[in-house]
């Protein structure tokens, strides 16, 4: 290498630590989409931060961990100039599970966040991307993350994107009823269990059911023992038609006589399951129904002609 490329070399590397001095300023201020694109990222030291904002481009705050580019996405929903049909309160929790549901389906979301100040919501979550992505990739990519986000939020809500949960719930059955709850809450759902919900006058205890298993994504029953949820199995799975997954406990179970109607039943499952196994036992449910519910809507639009038209 010559002298003349040496210098040019190192006259190079400190215009790009001048570059980032300016980044260090605590006075810098919000760089926009083109800015960013004439950055070099793959130098970027491991010590700054770039503060991105524009028109139409989600607030992001863009940092590196070895060769991760680490990018945190916040949405900020002013309550009192909100307009969306639903709450600002109701949406911000909405793209927190919309983020757990997404990065679970393998998107690379990780640390979903929100933070409530008065009438200010602020939801926030990180995508990380390679190093090597070029500008524009990197640009696309925020811009898709955060409308990905906001569309499976507005889905969530929209669609109900529940569980009703059934079984015994009284003594430590309800404590497992919870248990399954909280798993399913883990995993990005909404969760009823129908005896903490509220009661309706005139309504009777099975239209109380059908209300929310009718509204439901789908069924979990946890049909370890018997109780009640023997007079409502039927209504929900055979009438209602709802998918259904069926929890119990290995070497138990409240009654046999399904046991022949999950051969019969595209849409009912049985998984059994030891004792310390229950949360491993409640993904694998949550995994089948999704599954079904995602098979059966494509055959729907491939078969039927009025779905098939779209």
């Amino acid at each position: 290498m010559t002298a003349e490329e040496n210098d040019e070399i190192q006259s190079q590397r400190e215009d790009s630590e001048d570059v980032w001095d300016d980044f260090r300023n605590d006075d810098f201020e919000p760089i926009n989409i083109t800015s960013l694109k004439d950055l070099s990222l793959h130098s970027l030291p491991e010590d700054i931060s770039i503060w991105v904002m524009d028109d139409y481009f989600p607030e992001t705050t863009i940092s590196r961990a070895g060769n991760v580019l680490i990018c945190k996405i916040q949405e900020h929903l002013y309550t009192k100039f909100w307009e969306h049909k639903f709450s600002a309160y109701a949406f911000a929790e909405a793209m927190e599970r919309a983020i757990v549901r997404l990065a679970r389906e393998g998107n690379p979301f990780t640390n979903p966040k929100r933070d409530d100040e008065d009438v200010h919501i602020f939801v926030e979550w990180e995508l990380r991307l390679p190093i090597e992505i070029s500008p524009d990739t990197l640009v696309e990519s925020i811009k898709a993350a955060f409308d990905l986000v906001w569309q499976r939020a507005d889905s969530i809500l929209e669609n109900s994107d529940s569980v009703l949960v059934l079984g015994k719930d009284t003594g430590a059955a309800l404590d497992t009823l919870r248990r399954i709850a909280a798993k399913l809450q883990d995993l990005g759902y909404y969760t009823y269990i129908i005896k903490e919900q509220p009661n309706r006058e005139g309504e009777s205890i099975i239209q109380k059911v059908m209300r929310y298993a009718l509204s439901s994504k789908f069924v979990v029953i946890e049909n370890t023992e018997a109780s009640g949820h023997l007079y409502e199995f039927p209504h929900i799975a055979k009438s209602a038609e709802c998918v259904t997954v069926i929890l119990q406990e290995s070497g138990k179970g409240a009654t046999w006589m399904f046991e022949d109607a999950y051969v019969k039943h595209n849409h009912w499952h049985k998984m059994t399951y030891e004792k310390d196994e229950l949360n491993d036992v409640v993904e694998r449910a949550a995994a089948w129904a999704e599954e079904f519910v995602r098979e059966f809507a494509d055959n729907q639009n491939a078969t039927l002609p009025w779905l098939r038209s779209k």
